[in-house]
């Protein structure tokens, strides 16, 4: 089976939904505190779900249904090639929300192909873990949570820092699923 190339894009109604009304919904519910609070929960879901896994499932390919706002291209990854991508994206999210809390423009292109894993290291979760550790200690302490400047995403609208903080905890929920989906085609697989 053939998978889309990476960056082609979501469904076009799955994009407007998205960018439509899970965008807007989720800058109205969620302040800065709650959307670390959501990022942290879900890391902590994740590294329970995989702290007792062998650490070669976790670097096993499985092609996977599509899930909610994920790429084509993303439904055959493994475990740690999932991780791989959230840190990718998260040290660029991170970048972004640095420059735009300095009220600067953050001037690299964000590409969704840039963001794409191709490591698959067995130590991945660790790394993983480091990660987000810094990330939390960084969001926790950054004084400006509102910035004038922003910065689009490839797929929706431009976001502010606290925009882009809040697209931390969706990214992570959505791959989070992604992962569950993985370790259930795992799971069948060695039945």
């Amino acid at each position: 089976m053939e998978l889309e190339a990476p960056g082609t894009g979501l469904p076009r109604l799955e994009r407007l939904c998205i960018k439509n009304i899970l965008v807007p919904a989720a800058r109205v519910v969620l302040t800065w505190n709650l959307a670390l609070f959501m990022v942290k929960r879900e890391i902590k879901i994740i590294v329970n779900l995989l702290k007792k896994i062998d650490k070669v499932k976790l670097q096993q390919k499985m092609l996977i249904d599509r899930t909610f706002a994920i790429e084509d291209d993303t439904r055959q990854f493994s475990v740690n090639m999932v991780l791989e991508h959230l840190m990718i994206a998260g040290t660029t999210v991170k970048n972004v929300i640095e420059t735009l809390s300095k009220e600067e423009e953050y001037k690299a292109d964000i590409k969704i192909e840039n963001v794409k894993p191709s490591l698959n290291k067995e130590q991945q979760l660790e790394e993983f873990v480091a990660f987000y550790e810094t990330y939390f200690i960084f969001i926790k302490n950054l004084e400006k949570k509102q910035s004038k400047k922003r910065k689009k995403h490839p797929w929706f609208i431009e976001f502010n820092n606290y925009d882009w903080s809040v697209f931390m905890y969706m990214h992570t929920f959505i791959h989070r699923r992604q992962i569950e989906a993985i370790l259930k085609e795992l799971s069948n697989e060695y039945k």
